[in-house]
């Protein structure tokens, strides 16, 4: 038994790997991520493969999936939602799954590794400045300095629009990495105590009670994984919504 609850956090090497000096080694986590884009491509294959009029069960999830991303691209990025749709289709599941992944017992959490979390944030932040120098060339760069501030306002503007722009995929990332962290934690060290009583047969029968109380979290936590996912591509969509320059995302600037 684990007695460290931060122990199904370690990144353990599979297999060692090394080329050109560079440690290219197949970790705990690089295999659960494969395992999650394999889950994906399944998902979204055998979801899209049925020609028949009834549809399967698992073509009827995905429909849902569909309309539930759509709405949330559409509500945020209003003219060219479409252009986005898929990245943010594959980058909800991707994170969904992988969240739900890691509440099964001997699973790696990856997104509880603050590297990947902020990585996947970083990559949304860099799509979202080329796409935005794209679209809009140089009035991209019109959102560090807002029209109407006085001129001798207008350094002060640029230096915290600027460092407010520069710690996006750091605050994104964390959200996601702080609570998933925090839930398996709290889940572990609940399990734990409850082994500890049930291990001591004056108290055994009080067991029950961290026991449901663990069962509960397990419960919150599912809904927390999906909370999650969706929270990160809500703000994906609204940055990306910025760059293209529709005008949803006006009112929902500095989120």
């Amino acid at each position: 038994m684990q007695h460290d609850p931060m122990s199904s956090f370690e990144v353990c090497n599979v297999l060692p790997l090394s080329i050109g000096g560079f440690d290219i080694s197949i970790t705990n986590s690089s295999i659960f991520m494969m395992l999650v884009v394999a889950i994906v491509c399944c998902v979204l294959w055998h979801g899209t493969a049925n020609k028949n009029l009834v549809p399967t069960r698992l073509q009827v999830v995905v429909e849902k999936l569909f309309f539930f991303i759509g709405g949330i691209v559409s509500g945020n990025v209003e003219n060219r939602g479409l252009l986005i749709f898929p990245y943010i289709m594959v980058l909800f599941l991707f994170i969904m799954i992988g969240n739900v992944l890691g509440l099964l017992p001997f699973a790696f959490s990856f997104t509880s590794q603050l590297i990947v979390t902020v990585g996947m944030a970083t990559a949304v932040f860099i799509a979202s400045v080329v796409v935005g120098i794209c679209t809009q060339g140089r009035q991209y760069f019109r959102h560090f300095c807002p029209d109407g501030i006085p001129r001798y306002m207008i350094p002060f503007f640029i230096i915290i629009e600027t460092m407010s722009f520069l710690f996006r995929p750091l605050s994104l990332g964390i959200r996601l990495f702080a609570n998933m962290v925090s839930g398996h934690i709290m889940i572990k060290v609940v399990a734990g105590f409850a082994s500890s009583i049930a291990g001591t047969a004056k108290f055994a029968p009080l067991a029950i009670f961290p026991i449901a109380f663990d069962t509960l979290m397990n419960i919150f936590k599912l809904a927390v994984c999906v909370l999650q996912a969706y929270v990160f591509v809500t703000l994906s969509c609204m940055y990306m919504a910025e760059s293209l320059g529709d005008s949803s995302h006006r009112n929902k600037k500095g989120v």
